[in-house]
């Protein structure tokens, strides 16, 4: 990009041109992607290893240590159940029905659960291997002492 005096008729050179700005800004871009997509698609990478292993039917002697990370009961806040014709339940404030997946955030990482069943009092979610079966959790509203 070049200016000119317009007193003079010459031409005077510029620092940085549009195309300079448009280079370092893709470069940007390119850099960011990069850089954020490389965990997920690490993330994914392992998760499909994992399926593919357990798929195949070979031995989980054989298997490479993909680690999951832990996931407990406590982690699962079941605060509503209707049950019929097709069962719903809010587990950790959304609202899921039987299929449905739910996502936690862990210290290890994110953790995905499949719900199997919905039943009285206790939604069954299965989590690699292991069923994990969490309660319906009832909370009353306390009595305050008017002391």
């Amino acid at each position: 990009m070049l200016l000119r005096d317009r007193s003079k008729g010459e031409r005077l050179g510029a620092f940085i041109s549009v195309g300079q700005v448009s280079f370092f800004a893709g470069i940007t871009l390119l850099t960011a992607f990069v850089v954020g997509g490389s965990g997920y698609l690490i993330r994914e990478l392992h998760r499909q290893a994992g399926a593919a292993w357990s798929a195949a039917g070979l031995p989980a002697a054989l298997a490479p240590a993909v680690a999951q990370p832990l996931v407990t009961p406590d982690m699962l806040h079941v605060s509503s159940i209707a049950l019929g014709r097709a069962p719903v339940a809010v587990v950790n404030g959304r609202i899921i029905g039987e299929g449905a997946s739910v996502t936690l955030e862990t210290p290890e990482g994110s953790a995905t659960l499949r719900a199997t069943s919905i039943v009285d009092g206790a939604v069954r979610f299965r989590y690699g291997s292991q069923t994990i079966s969490a309660n319906l959790r009832q909370t009353f509203p306390r009595k305050v002492d008017p002391k």
